[in-house]
């Protein structure tokens, strides 16, 4: 079961006093801080880069810094973040030309190597080659580019999606998570959350951190029973009975009420379906590609889950 790890978004800090921001969030108990690195050019916005993180990492000992590069060239500046104290480098696929490349960059340089995908961007994307090299995948929740969006529960299948394929990788969310939508992130299987104004703008940041951590935490521990239970009998309906799915079942038809996209039992009890039926050989994990994720939304009468 991933550890459960909560990073706040220096997006949100009081940039004047940075390093003061940073202290005060690891002194509220935060696990990591997520910088945003943008380059004006994949996103309009232009903040932060390796000076910064660099005067961060001096200021503040022993900080673990998510690095979310926001920017056109991911493997440009590989060297420069890790130089300047960088721990974790998450790059977009929707920048890179060669994801397997810009991974094998990031670990030559012993830091974390993680994909982001953005909202338009379907979990598909993340092969089985790609999702087994990196150490996170980054589901984005909101667009990039700007703090204080609208949380987006339409990529929640996608999570789900992932932490099925993927059950010991870190999942990670972030854009307009808090405590009014973090049961949503923690049931869809994300281990790793980002928060920005919802913890830096808490009267008591360290009681929104407790919080967070341990809605996760019930949520993982359920997630990895059920998985369990899956595993050992692909036919218990026990493991689907519970019917929360949080689209609501009054105007939706009884054939669809048990089919939870935004869990990940859901794609998890199609992958086995399919292996047992041999359709997949014993030791693919990922449930992509004809007949995968396609068919199981085109059965319950859905188009997208993007």
């Amino acid at each position: 079961m991933p550890r459960v790890i909560i990073a706040p978004s220096v997006l949100a800090a009081d940039m004047g006093n940075l390093n003061a921001e940073c202290k005060r969030m690891m002194d509220a108990g935060a696990d990591w801080l997520h910088m945003d690195v943008m380059d004006g050019h994949f996103v309009p916005n232009i903040v932060l880069g390796a000076p910064i993180i660099s005067s961060v990492s001096k200021a503040v000992p022993n900080i673990f810094m998510d690095c979310h590069m926001m920017v056109t060239e991911p493997g440009r500046w590989v060297k420069d973040i890790a130089e300047a104290g960088g721990k974790s480098y998450t790059f977009h696929i929707e920048a890179a030309d060669d994801p397997m490349d810009v991974v094998r960059q990031i670990k030559a340089t012993g830091m974390r190597a993680a994909v982001a995908i953005n909202p338009g961007t379907p979990s598909s994307e993340i092969s089985n080659e790609l999702g087994e090299a990196v150490d996170m995948i980054l589901v984005m929740t909101v667009w990039p580019g700007a703090g204080g969006q609208k949380f987006m529960k339409e990529c929640m299948p996608k999570v789900a999606e992932l932490r099925a394929r993927f059950p010991d990788l870190d999942v990670e969310v972030d854009g307009g998570v808090g405590p009014k939508t973090i049961d949503k992130c923690a049931n869809a299987g994300a281990n790793i959350i980002v928060a920005g104004t919802a913890i830096f703008n808490a009267e008591s940041p360290k009681d929104v951190v407790n919080y967070l951590r341990t809605r996760c935490e019930a949520a993982q521990e359920k997630i990895a029973r059920e998985r369990e239970q899956i595993l050992f009998d692909p036919n218990d309906e026990s493991a689907l009975s519970d019917g929360d799915d949080d689209r609501g079942t009054a105007s939706r038809p009884s054939s669809r009420r048990n089919t939870p996209l935004s869990q990940p039992r859901t794609y998890l009890r199609h992958l086995v379906a399919r292996r047992s039926s041999g359709k997949l050989p014993p030791m693919q994990r990922g449930i992509t590609g004809p007949g995968g994720i396609a068919s199981l939304t085109n059965s319950i009468g859905l188009t997208s889950i993007n």
